[in-house]
This record gives C-alpha cells, sequence and structure tokens, in this order.
C-alpha cells in the first residue's frame, strides 16, 4: 500500500542544473563505455552521440522531475533518501542503456557492464538500503484503525515490517553469512567465468587486461557482504535483498533460457541476458524483477514484430527488452505495486507467479522461433 502522502520537496533551478550536469556526465560515459567495449567498427559519429548525451541530460531531469519534485512522497520520507535513491536509478539506468545499446548493435551484453554493475548494485544496497522501492506497511493497532509506516521492499515484504528469519540474522549467526557468500559465490562461478576462457573480445573487455578479475571481483563482493554482517541493521538485511534479487532474477532468466533452448534445439538467448538481470535484481530486490520479467515479454513480443515488419530481422535480442520494462517497473513502481502486492503477500501465489513467468516467457521465445522460420 502507499498509504498518506506528504508535499513533494521543492526542486530549486540550482539542483535542476547540478542533474542536467551529471546526466551530461552520464550520458558521456554511456557514449564513451560503449565506444570503448564495441571498439572503432561502431562507428556510430559524433550526431549519434551528441543525440544519446541529450536524451541522457533529458532522461536524468525527467526522472528527478518524477522521482524527487513530482510526484508525493509517502509522509516521513527525507528529501535525502529521495535523492539517494534518484541518484541509484539514474546508474541503473545507465547501465541499462549500454546494455541495451550493445545488445541491439552485437547480439551480446558485455560482462564488462554487468559484473561491475552487480557489485555496484550489492554495495549500494549494503550502505544505504533506503534506495530500495518504496513502500507503505500498515501497523496494526487495538483501538484505532491500522498506521501507514514508510519502509521499502525488503526480502519478505517490508525491510522493518517484516523481519529476516532469525537463522539468517547478522552476526553471531554465522549460518545467514555463509548462505548469502553461498548465493554470491555461485554467481560468481557462473557470472565470471568465461571472463578468462571466452575469446569474445567484446563481451570481455576491459577484463583481459586486469590481472587475476576473477579475484578481484571475489575480493570485493566478499568484503561488501562481510562488513554488512558484521554492522548488521538495516545493512544486512539490504544485502540479503540484494542478494535473493540477483539469485531470483538471474534465476528465472536462466531457467526460461534453458527450457527454451531445449524446446528449440539450439541456444534460445544469450548468457548476457541471465547476467543483466542478475545485474537488476541486486540493485531492486526480486519482486520489481518478477514484474518487469512478465512485461518484457510483450515488449520482446511487440519488438520482434516491429523487426521482422520494418527490417525483415529474423534475429530478435532480448535484452533491451528486459531493459526497458526494467526502467518502466521503476517508473511507474507506486500503481505496479499496489496491484501487485496482495500476490506477493502469498508465497503460494508467488511460486505460482515466478513459473508463470518463466513459462511465458519459454512459450513467447519458441512461438517467434516458429514465426520466424514459417
Amino acid at each position: 500500500m502507499i498509504g498518506p502522502e506528504a508535499v513533494a520537496p521543492t526542486c530549486t533551478s540550482t539542483g535542476v542544473w547540478l542533474v542536467a550536469a551529471a546526466g551530461a556526465v552520464l550520458g558521456r560515459l554511456l557514449t564513451f563505455t560503449v565506444a570503448y567495449l564495441a571498439g572503432p567498427a561502431q562507428a556510430r559519429g559524433r550526431t549519434i552521440d551528441r543525440a544519446v548525451e541529450v536524451t541522457a541530460i533529458a532522461t536524468a531531469v525527467g526522472l528527478w522531475w518524477w522521482e524527487v519534485c513530482s510526484t508525493p512522497a509517502p509522509a516521513g520520507t527525507t528529501g535525502e533518501t529521495l535523492t539517494v535513491r534518484y541518484a541509484a536509478h539514474a546508474i541503473l539506468f545507465t547501465l541499462l542503456a549500454a546494455a541495451a545499446w550493445v545488445d541491439l548493435r552485437h547480439r551480446v551484453i558485455p560482462d564488462a557492464i554487468t559484473v561491475p554493475g552487480v557489485l555496484l548494485g550489492l554495495a549500494w544496497i549494503a550502505f544505504r538500503p533506503a534506495t530500495l522501492l518504496p513502500i507503505v506497511c500498515l501497523e496494526p493497532r487495538a483501538f484505532a484503525p491500522p498506521a501507514t509506516i514508510p519502509d521499502v521492499l525488503g526480502l519478505c515484504g517490508g525491510l522493518h515490517a517484516i523481519p529476516v528469519p532469525q537463522w539468517l540474522g547478522p552476526r553471531p549467526a554465522v549460518i545467514g553469512l555463509v548462505a548469502a557468500l553461498t548465493v554470491f559465490s555461485t554467481w560468481w562461478l557462473v557470472a565470471t567465468a568465461p571472463v578468462l576462457t571466452s575469446d569474445a573480445a567484446l563481451s570481455r573487455r576491459p577484463w583481459s587486461s586486469l590481472l587475476q578479475p576473477r579475484t578481484l571481483v571475489a575480493v570485493a563482493g566478499t568484503s561488501v557482504i562481510t562488513a554488512a554482517w558484521f554492522v548488521g541493521a538495516d545493512h544486512w538485511t539490504g544485502v540479503l535483498a540484494s542478494l535473493a534479487g540477483l539469485a531470483v532474477a538471474g534465476g528465472m532468466i536462466w531457467l526460461t533460457r534453458a527450457g527454451a533452448s531445449r524446446a528449440l534445439g539450439r541456444e534460445a538467448m544469450g548468457f548476457g541476458d541471465v547476467t543483466l538481470m542478475a545485474m537488476v535484481g541486486a540493485w531492486l530486490g526480486w519482486q520489481p524483477c518478477v514484474l518487469a520479467c512478465t512485461l518484457a515479454v510483450f515488449i520482446g513480443l511487440a519488438h520482434g514484430l516491429a523487426l521482422k515488419i520494418v527490417r525483415r530481422e529474423s534475429e530478435l535480442p532480448f535484452g533491451p527488452s528486459l531493459c526497458l520494462a526494467t526502467a518502466a517497473v521503476v517508473v511507474a513502481w507506486r500503481p505496479l505495486w499496489e496491484r501487485a502486492e496482495p500476490a506477493f503477500e502469498r508465497p503460494g501465489e508467488t511460486a505460482l507467479v515466478v513459473v508463470v513467468v518463466i513459462l511465458l516467457t519459454a512459450a513467447s521465445l519458441w512461438l517467434w522461433e516458429r514465426w520466424r522460420t514459417a
């Protein structure tokens, strides 16, 4: 539930200019990163780069207006919290834009985008768990209507309203740390193994220039998780929500990829889609990723139909659909969560939704393949 709303913070002209400047920096970083990963063969030209940078500025200002200035926040939410959450979403949108851009051009999502994106998301949520998407929880009262309490989306609902199981708690509950490190290690083994074995230069740079990149990734992630476990409180519960998002989102796309590939007799989608959603899960948690995967199915079908009609192309990159769906879920979070919250409050319905999303995505890929080859 969203609950009572406070008056949105006033946006000054100075703040807008600062946001525009930040958008310009992110836009330049985006064009530089894509140029570095794609190499001179990209041949985009300065006109496209300028258009992308202007779009980045407009997006940064629009997102600022929507998340900080225009949309009323729940009572008790500070302007600092809104600003930090906005900054996190601006960075995530930049990572999504880079992944979608390269995927559209080269049909690959570089690990050089998604692997650092996972680490950055995990560290950001550990340091500022209030960055997670906002919700409002109901607190029962004996002789009055339930009180609405501002909260953020955690592992099982409200980060503060629903505590994590005691065995997952911070120190001295070592089993929680072991579980968290197991999830991270599984992702690390699966997502970073190709870094040193693949010959696909585009998807693996700049790892080849680093000494023992897998070790650096492992040390960074383990350090963040261990530090959050040691400090405890919201930092630890935030890390658990981030790791759950990584595991559920990446696992959903991995199962979809495996099932569709088996049905088609060939690879249905690249592994970059798996690492992409793992990155999104690390920033947002698992519940928004379920909604994003559901929406991505319909966006992907529309995208494929447009490619088939306009360009006569038969290869459909799924990454841009996942990126666009993620951005849509973040922007339209409030009304989406109001409608989806009841299902996520019941474990049976939640599991059913996840299974349906996996089957729906795999079925759409199968139908696309049959239509493409007809």
